[in-house]
């Protein structure tokens, strides 16, 4: 399975220190290419997947707003092509900070449909503290209920969603032709 268990296991990960973690200006980006043309980019909270291309930048996942520059620079060291879809795999911030700000750039945000109604509304994190609901500019555009697929960048994506999950909006993300899956929060190493 050439390296797609490492890579399904690189991409997935993502720290529970990262939410302790708000002094954001030393946060660093590191991208790593786990597939040709699919990487994972990490900073602070869930991992980001990226696929570059012809057909342009697919990003999973976007961690915290104060991070979006840093990460839209970590993405043009691989790619002079736009960001067109931002695809979030649940609602918290950690995975939907940055989606005003690529939404603002023209990407295109995609999630499914229990996401967007999460986002529109108050919600109660994990620590129990709550979050407002996000600015319109924010929430998906496009929504789905259980699968979608991407034919992007020579690759066949795979969307589905994982219910009675980490949240009610839980997505998985399957590479087909790089052999690679991003599942956000869904494994926590």
């Amino acid at each position: 399975m050439r390296h797609a268990l490492s890579a399904l296991a690189i991409i997935a990960m993502s720290g529970t220190s990262a939410f302790a973690q708000r002094d954001f200006d030393q946060v660093e980006i590191k991208t790593t290419e786990v597939a040709e043309g699919v990487y994972m980019l990490e900073g602070a909270g869930g991992n980001i997947g990226l696929s570059v291309g012809a057909d342009g930048a697919f990003v999973i996942d976007d961690q915290f707003a104060p991070l979006s520059g840093k990460i839209m620079a970590a993405i043009a060291e691989v790619t002079d092509k736009p960001v067109e879809f931002v695809l979030n795999t649940h609602y918290h911030g950690d995975h939907t900070g940055g989606n005003e700000a690529f939404g603002e750039a023209g990407a295109h945000i995609v999630a499914h449909d229990n996401v967007r109604k999460r986002m529109k509304e108050q919600n109660i994190l994990p620590d129990g503290s709550t979050a407002p609901p996000s600015p319109d500019g924010a929430l998906p555009i496009i929504t789905f209920s259980e699968a979608m697929s991407f034919h992007w960048n020579g690759q066949d994506i795979r969307v589905w969603h994982q219910s009675a999950a980490h949240t009610d909006g839980d997505a998985v993300i399957y590479f087909k032709d790089a052999n690679v899956v991003h599942m956000g929060d869904l494994m926590i190493n």
